[in-house]
């Protein structure tokens, strides 16, 4: 099998030769591993036998505001308005939100008011590209998605208030979120004639022990919008792989209905565990699981092999299982370590 097939057959929870696997990484970890294999990416998917690439257009729209802080740090604005500011460690670097635009949001004026992305900033043709370039691997595309990115628009906890006071706003401002996604990735779909595999946003349900909010409150700000978005992966050929951090096992018949094929990351929480998972066989497929909080960081490269192969033997035998950790490699994980992962035994045995 290719790995376009291998992931689409793995997608329809259908055989396949071995269990397909992805890779993501921040970038620091990225460098230093094509810094020790002295290769670049391709070269290190190929080492690692991942199926999955990830692609995306280019922003090409108006100049976007970038300084540096009294501190030095880089502080930039991203393409949906919010300011964010790079934070330089020792072993890494990362951007966190410091400018809410729609921090004092009220009304549904202040809502109008305020610019939102237009699909014309960007150029697709990277898309184009990737999918020629890579023609036997699952192209996957995808960004945050609506309510991840609200939580940069303004403070997480003013849009939960917002949900609850003010529920016409809340869901005007998701819908008008969706409708440029919607057509964002419509024109990355038609870039990708017809060889874009997988759709997956990028969405943060769950704290580590429960979910943001009531399932009755996802349906009703979530579910509308996830079918929307779900049946335009549908109608371009490729499947709706929905993303999302935290304890968000109550949401999966809701997934289902909405005709989700796959979730990951599988964080390692409550009801998120394979055995608990065992349950949808054969109804969605899921991906990762392999703990980057405790396992990967401190675990031995045995241990980690082990585990990478319980999830492959107990979600793999169903057909719908893709293997990768629970999230990005993070620099704390030792290369032994994201090595043991891909050295699993990834073939199993259909039950």
């Amino acid at each position: 099998m290719t790995s376009k097939e291998r992931v689409r057959r793995a997608m329809r929870c259908q055989p396949v030769d071995r269990v397909p696997a992805a890779f993501e990484a921040v970038s620091a970890v990225s460098r230093r591993l094509c810094g020790q294999y002295h290769c670049n990416y391709g070269d290190l998917l190929d080492r690692y036998r991942i199926d999955i690439l990830p692609t995306g257009p280019a922003y090409i729209g108006p100049k976007l505001r970038q300084f540096h802080n009294a501190k030095g740090q880089l502080v930039q604005q991203s393409w949906w308005g919010y300011m964010s500011t790079r934070i330089t460690t020792s072993i890494d670097e990362y951007d966190t939100t410091t400018e809410y635009p729609l921090a004092r949001l009220e009304t549904m004026a202040d809502l109008n008011a305020y610019s939102f992305p237009d699909p014309d900033w960007f150029d697709y043709s990277p898309v184009a590209r990737a999918c020629e370039q890579y023609p036997d691997r699952a192209i996957l595309i995808g960004h945050e998605g609506p309510f991840q990115i609200v939580t940069y628009l303004m403070p997480m906890e003013k849009f939960l208030l917002l949900m609850v006071e003010e529920p016409e706003i809340a869901r005007a401002l998701l819908d008008r979120m969706v409708d440029f996604e919607m057509e964002y990735y419509r024109r990355c779909f038609e870039a990708g004639a017809g060889k874009i595999d997988i759709l997956r946003p990028h969405d943060d349900y769950g704290t580590q022990i429960s979910l943001l909010f009531s399932p009755q409150m996802w349906r009703e700000y979530f579910r509308e919008n996830t079918v929307r978005l779900v049946d335009l992966a549908h109608h371009y050929g490729a499947f709706y792989q929905q993303h999302s951090c935290g304890c968000v096992g109550a949401l999966i018949p809701d997934f289902i209905a909405c005709g989700v094929d796959a979730l990951e990351p599988l964080q390692h929480v409550k009801g998120l565990c394979p055995e608990d998972l065992v349950a949808y066989a054969g109804k969605i497929a899921f991906h990762g699981g392999i703990d980057t909080q405790h396992l990967l960081p401190c675990g031995t490269p045995e241990e980690v092999r082990l585990e990478a192969e319980k999830y492959v033997r107990i979600l793999g035998g169903s057909g719908g299982y893709i293997l990768m950790a629970s999230q990005a490699f993070e620099p704390d994980v030792p290369t032994a370590n994201i090595e043991a992962i891909y050295a699993a035994e990834r073939r199993v045995e259909r039950l």
